[in-house]
């Protein structure tokens, strides 16, 4: 470019020509933008998936676990041995599953393994595990 004022115009104008408008080989003559456009992640997470949110009300049984029907299938949440007997809610949306007692304090918190039946006492792997007399005085469904 001749001039400094000829340059930053080119420069300026430049991304919008690479992204909008040139074909890429790698695309199969596609710009930049279409490509964007066509990819499932390109769009904001959440806008297809409606979350199932219900409430159960329930007793621990006396193996201390409570059962719940989720994704076709019968999961038994285990909690452990001093709730045997209590009544219980479970606050599910999806696969993630708040068991709390009638007071609204949190007993157990987990994302359901769709792989077991049985949800063993614990974090799943990735999280980090948590004492289970800890996990009562978690806050309420946030």
């Amino acid at each position: 470019a001749p001039t400094q004022a000829l340059l930053q115009l080119q420069l300026d104008t430049f991304p919008g020509y690479y992204n909008d408008r040139r074909p890429h080989r790698a695309l199969a003559g596609r710009t930049l933008l279409t490509a964007f456009h066509a990819r499932q992640n390109a769009r904001p997470e959440g806008l297809g998936a409606a979350v199932h949110h219900r409430v159960r009300h329930d007793r621990v049984d006396q193996q201390r676990r409570v059962s719940l029907r989720c994704l076709s299938r019968l999961r038994h949440i285990c909690l452990g041995r001093a709730y045997a007997g209590v009544p219980v809610r479970l606050l599910v949306a999806n696969k993630q599953v708040r068991v709390i007692r009638e007071d609204g304090s949190l007993l157990r918190e987990l994302v359901l393994d769709p792989a077991h039946d049985y949800q063993p006492l614990g974090a799943p792997s990735g999280r980090p595990r948590v004492a289970h007399d800890d996990v009562r005085h978690v806050s309420a469904m946030s």
